[in-house]
């Protein structure tokens, strides 16, 4: 009988084994002979091979962003389209939200927050549609202009307007005039502190004591470091009703610290038992064996018009409030 030849493996470099192991695992050879170095002085000294970034400084708490700064964040995508006739990537609507309110978050964050205010990362639409504007909307505006013409003809109610704004304390012009020889305004290299302005007016000039000014980030008296609707209804009591004389038509805009409801209906995610509590006392009938579904549908069938917390605090002092359409 012949004699079996024995497979031998060959013997290769060791800069061939780093370069097929680098090959294998999708890693630079660099890598590998690092990871190889640390393992070697490992074993020599008797401890064990650290992982990368354990000791990485990693942001503590979560980025909380109030609803003022979601406001900025859709207008600022709002611009990208209209105005600078840009597509608005997260690199540059971070960019631009770091330089105009301060933002803190990363990359993700953000994602996270343009998913919070509806917009999706999606193939792009044809344009063959037609935008048409919705009818609810419509008559909103058709509503919203009668009242105004109503109030114009009869009851003639001063009209005030209510909003919030926010400046900078080194705010200057983005342009001016200017040449080789002068330089005209220069941009400091950081904005300052971020005021939040909360006012009332109208063609009589704004409310006389009813304005109220705070730094964002930062307590001011009994105001938080936010627009809040806690914060808002303060200023309405405290700010507002004491500097109206008369019965006034209050006009103002649909941001959610406005819009706090006191008739609030079960949502889609509520208990089985909370909604069929909700039908029960608003005498809707339902059979005790409907599932979350069906009952959702009946509420949303015999949901009433939302009651506003505001809009409710200046009627009872005898005021007039008008919603503006979207």
């Amino acid at each position: 009988m012949k004699e079996e030849k024995r497979l031998q493996a060959p013997i290769i470099s060791l800069d061939k084994l780093y370069d097929r192991v680098a090959a294998a695992t999708g890693v630079g050879e660099r890598f590998v002979r690092k990871l190889v170095k640390e393992k070697e002085q490992a074993d020599e000294t008797g401890t064990k091979i650290s992982t990368p970034g354990k000791k990485r400084k990693r942001t503590k708490g979560k980025i909380e962003v109030d609803n003022f700064d979601l406001g900025v964040s859709r207008r600022k995508i709002h611009e990208f389209y209209s105005m600078r006739k840009e597509i608005p990537t997260l690199a540059k609507l971070l960019n631009v939200l770091q330089e105009d309110i301060d933002f803190k978050g990363s990359r993700e964050t953000l994602r996270k927050i343009l998913t919070k205010i509806e917009f999706r990362y999606k193939k792009s639409k044809s344009n063959r549609k037609v935008q048409i504007e919705r009818n609810d909307i419509s008559a909103w505006r058709a509503n919203y202009l009668q009242k105004i013409y109503e109030n114009e003809c009869g009851e003639k109610k001063l009209v005030i307007f209510l909003d919030e704004t926010y400046i900078h304390s080194s705010h200057t012009a983005g342009c001016c005039w200017q040449s080789d020889e002068v330089d005209g305004v220069l941009n400091p290299v950081s904005k300052g502190n971020r005021s939040i302005i909360v006012h009332a007016g109208g063609q009589a000039g704004f409310v006389e004591n009813a304005l109220l000014v705070f730094q964002s980030n930062t307590k001011s008296g009994d105001y938080h470091d936010e627009m809040n609707s806690t914060n808002f209804k303060k200023w309405v009591t405290d700010r507002l009703l004491q500097n109206l004389h008369r019965p006034i038509l209050i006009i103002m805009d649909n941001a959610p610290y406005h819009s706090i409801s006191i008739n609030k209906c079960p949502k889609s995610n509520y208990k089985k038992a909370d909604m069929q509590k909700w039908l029960s006392e608003n005498n809707v009938e339902f059979s005790e064996h409907f599932t979350k579904p069906q009952l959702y549908e009946l509420i949303k069938r015999h949901k009433p018009k939302p009651i506003y917390e505001i809009d409710e605090l200046l009627k009872s002092n005898g005021h007039s409030v008008l919603r503006l359409p979207p």
